[in-house]
């Protein structure tokens, strides 16, 4: 008797890293995700209250998946995730089995070959649509055939080996038929090879039936690839209800008289009375049109990420005065005073305002998820479904975190150097040329250098937290001019909360000492000069003076992939005085 095997992930994995159509390993066991239309019912579903997110993403409502705490006694309804690949190899036998769901038996499978009996593990090769995120199993048994001068189409008697003496590249392995002996190299298993067969897309993920008309190329890939799943998800932090600077100028606009005939008036009339709006309320015609022909679909994840973090902007500055405050927003306002001991004094000068976040809620949900590039059709992560209400599939967490407030006037004096604004337009050129520059925050001086900040920020505070580099996040506030901040923080699905190691390290007789550390380290990289004489570097050229011996994270802190990073931006180099350039001079020069 097989003993059937209980699969778990934890309830936040269901959004990232393991979201709709993400590959999820479990126990050598290789599973797709299914789209939220194969979801349990909204019964045992757990409903996610985040108001502020569900209207960003314009869904009416945001669901977690079911979960338990005793999962072996079956009381909870699960997800039911789908084998793939379909195709599995036994490891003893080398046999190719096409695995189909009448062959499960909660348990790992195993061959059935006669004195077998081998495990079966899947095949590590799978076919991608090139344009519309499809992802389907190589078709072995056709692939293997294609070609052949007999009729033989078997995919029962197929075989997958290792050629000896044939080196270590694809070409050493092979599919093969035993009733025919019909053999394929894995090195002709390329793209420009199956358009030559005339193998095309079917249209279709792997948990749907059926055909549909596509057709567009397909390009093998290892079902590890990263290209395999790109992931469009949005946070949001819990915060009071806010009245943005923002939102001001929008309700000014809209309540002005010309407003509503903008609509209807004639291009001729309709530019004056634009630039009448403008006059009257000293606001630039590039927000009169946003609003003008803002047709209320779902934007893009940049606008809607800048939307949510300016309010969140908001709210941290709201928390200095003490005017905000909530059940899942606990904070408290802490000053860096300059004590004019030593050159440190600085870093603090630098700094408006920190708040400390005792307690805060962070919801993520996942939009849906695109395959081979980031610009390929997007595939939502729950098809429109006329018989119920839209929505999103959603996780919660609560922790704590350190809110750092720039001061404006020294960051907007500083990046008005040249030197520094040649350095950014490189970077806003490699991003304009990008296929992952809509995925990104705009390029400015501003956000490099705060996003460059946090990173060295996080690696630090790695050290003493007592929380490991890839549990720490940052979010990066450069939405407006003068609104240049960054908030380092950590969170956990235990409604709890964390134990307060973060915030602690943000405590002002803590928190100098390691921005300080931070910077140092900063200074001189492992990898100097190559690192910080090279030209642009990372994908598509999207990183200057960064690499991991001094500046990336964990995939799982960083919202920008890694990329827009520049430590030279922080500390300096030859080429441009860094932010904190002269105080790290400074220091450096006391101890000398």
């Amino acid at each position: 008797m097989v003993e059937s095997i209980i699969k778990t992930i934890r309830a936040s994995e269901t959004v990232a890293p393991y979201g709709p159509g993400a590959i999820v390993d479990i126990l050598g066991q290789s599973f797709m995700v299914p789209t939220g239309d194969k979801w349990p019912s909204p019964k045992v579903r757990e409903r996610v209250s985040a108001d502020r997110l569900a209207a960003a993403l314009q869904v009416q409502e945001l669901w977690a998946a079911p979960t338990t705490h005793e999962p072996e006694k079956g009381t909870v309804p699960g997800l039911e995730f789908v084998r793939f690949p379909g195709w599995l190899f036994c490891q003893v036998c080398r046999r190719l089995i096409h695995w189909s769901s009448k062959f499960e038996t909660g348990g790992v499978p195993h061959c059935s070959e006669a004195g077998c009996d081998g495990r079966l593990v899947p095949m590590r090769f799978v076919l991608v649509c090139t344009e519309n995120s499809h992802v389907s199993d190589v078709p072995w048994a056709d692939w293997a055939h294609r070609g052949s001068e007999n009729e033989c189409k078997s995919a029962e008697r197929l075989r997958f080996r290792t050629l000896e003496g044939a080196g270590d590249g694809l070409s050493s392995l092979e599919v093969s038929c035993d009733a025919c002996g019909a053999r394929r190299s894995l090195g002709e298993l390329r793209r420009d090879a199956l358009a030559k067969d005339g193998f095309s897309c079917r249209g279709t993920q792997p948990w749907e039936y059926g055909w549909a008309d596509c057709g567009k190329p397909l390009d093998p890939q290892q079902r590890g690839a990263t290209s395999l799943h790109f992931s469009d998800s949005v946070s949001a932090i819990d915060i009071p209800p806010v009245q943005s600077r923002s939102s001001e100028t929008e309700d000014a606009i809209r309540a002005h008289k010309m407003f509503d005939g903008l609509a209807a008036a004639v291009p001729a009339l309709r530019d004056g009375m634009i630039a009448q709006i403008s006059a009257d309320l000293g606001v630039s015609i590039t927000e009169i049109l946003a609003l003008a022909n803002d047709d209320h679909a779902p934007g893009e994840r940049r606008e809607i990420m800048s939307s949510l973090q300016a309010d969140e902007f908001e709210a941290f500055v709201g928390a200095v005065t003490g005017k905000t405050a909530m059940q899942d927003f606990v904070t408290r306002a802490v000053k860096l005073h300059p004590k004019g001991v030593d050159a440190s004094d600085g870093v603090a000068a630098r700094i408006q305002d920190v708040v400390l976040v005792d307690r805060l809620r962070d919801v993520r949900a996942v939009r849906g998820f695109r395959r081979y590039s980031p610009d390929a059709t997007a595939v939502p992560a729950v098809p429109t479904q006329s018989f119920e209400k839209s929505w999103l599939p959603a996780a919660e967490g609560y922790g704590e975190g350190i809110f750092i407030r720039f001061d404006p006037e020294a960051v907007k004096g500083w990046a008005s150097q040249p030197a520094v604004q040649a350095l950014a337009n490189t970077l806003v050129e490699h991003q304009n040329h990008s296929v992952l520059g809509l995925r990104l925050h705009l390029v400015s001086a501003e956000y490099v250098l705060l996003h460059s900040f946090a990173h060295l920020l996080m690696r630090e505070l790695a050290f003493s937290s007592g929380y490991t580099a890839s549990s720490l996040k940052e979010r990066i506030y450069c939405e407006s001019d003068g609104d240049y901040g960054i908030f380092i923080y950590t969170t956990t699905s235990d409604v709890e909360g964390t134990l307060g190691g973060l915030v602690r390290q943000g405590e002002p007789d803590l928190l100098i000492p390691t921005m300080v550390r931070a910077l140092e380290q900063a200074a001189w990289c492992p990898n100097d000069p190559v690192c910080s004489e090279s030209e642009p570097q990372s994908i598509d050229g999207l990183n200057l003076a960064a690499c991991h011996a001094c500046s990336l994270a964990p995939e799982t802190s960083c919202e920008s992939s890694n990329l827009l990073l520049d430590r030279t931006f922080v500390v300096g180099s030859e080429r441009i005085t860094g932010f904190f350039g002269p105080v790290l001079d400074a220091m450096l020069g006391q101890r000398a």
